[in-house]
């Protein structure tokens, strides 16, 4: 019998993941598969919501087509300028896919931005027919069929349904939560990845190109950082070792020899010489000597 671990870990191995933040902190939600009878429900949701719409005289899809023919937003212009945009995308992601090794990055840039534009210049001339379409009683029934579906297959981690019921769903006071729920859903049933926008060839090739820049720079710094340090760094001194002589019981065995600078002696001053000056007027006078006479 398998443990309430391993019941868990296989809940979580069979459904997807999403996050989205809650009050602050990030909060992971799970997408499991529908139950035949969320299917049957979601299928009648779309049915009385396509009936209210019809009711509300909203136009279907083909009326929809048919007025904004008459209006001139579809046209033959229009198709060709459609049909030369996609042909235009797929030819330049063939040639950024298949650019030979060694391309230098600011054309693999160059070419990765290309794509990119003509990848927006398709959107927006998809846009002028699909905002109209959204507002057709089919569109308008899908949605509420998702909405549906969001509320029954949205679950906590440990496989409980994060809503009670499609009520619950519908007064959900975290707005933010319940349409990134739906939006996760709708990716889901087309079989998209939640992040397919980030994972497009030319944005791969955007990112590897970035990355690879910022880890030159890096490299840079980090080069420029350890030549400052090694500047910085004071000059060794040679410090002058003195050898003190071997001492034993005789005595020292050799002398200690410094070599020093001689100082400069100062020149020796002559002194004078002790005694009288010459030609001194105090010099003692002798007596004469005595004669025969005297």
């Amino acid at each position: 019998m398998a443990t309430p671990e391993e019941d868990v870990r296989e809940i979580l191995d069979t459904r997807r993941e999403f996050t989205t933040e809650v009050d602050g902190v990030e909060q992971s939600y799970f997408i499991a598969n529908p139950s035949g009878e969320d299917i049957r429900k979601a299928d009648w949701q779309y049915s009385k919501i396509y009936n209210r719409a019809i009711l509300d005289d909203l136009l279907t899809q083909s009326q929809m087509i048919d007025l904004l023919k008459k209006q001139g937003v579809i046209s033959q212009t229009y198709a060709n300028d459609i049909e030369e945009t996609r042909a235009q995308l797929a030819a330049e992601i063939y040639k950024l896919e298949n650019l030979p090794e060694g391309t230098e990055d600011s054309f693999r840039e160059d070419t990765a931005l290309s794509v990119a534009a003509t990848r927006d210049e398709l959107f927006r001339l998809n846009q002028r027919v699909n905002g109209p379409m959204g507002n057709t009683c089919e569109n308008i029934a899908e949605d509420a069929r998702v909405e549906f579906l969001t509320s029954r297959i949205v679950q906590n981690k440990d496989g409980s349904n994060f809503w009670e019921d499609f009520d619950a769903y519908r007064n959900e006071d975290n707005t933010a939560l319940a349409v990134k729920a739906r939006f996760e859903v709708m990716l889901w049933m087309q079989g998209l990845n939640s992040d397919f926008l980030e994972n497009t060839p030319e944005q791969q090739t955007l990112r590897e190109v970035n990355q690879k820049r910022v880890e030159i720079a890096l490299e840079s710094l980090k080069e420029e950082r350890e030549s400052a340090e090694e500047q910085e760094l004071p000059e060794e001194t040679e410090a002058e070792v003195l050898e003190l002589p071997e001492v034993t019981e005789e005595g020292p065995v050799e002398e200690v020899t410094v070599e020093a600078e001689e100082a400069p002696v100062a020149e020796k001053t002559k002194t004078k010489r002790k005694g009288r000056p010459k030609g001194s007027k105090n010099k003692k006078k002798t007596a004469p000597k005595p004669t025969e006479e005297s």
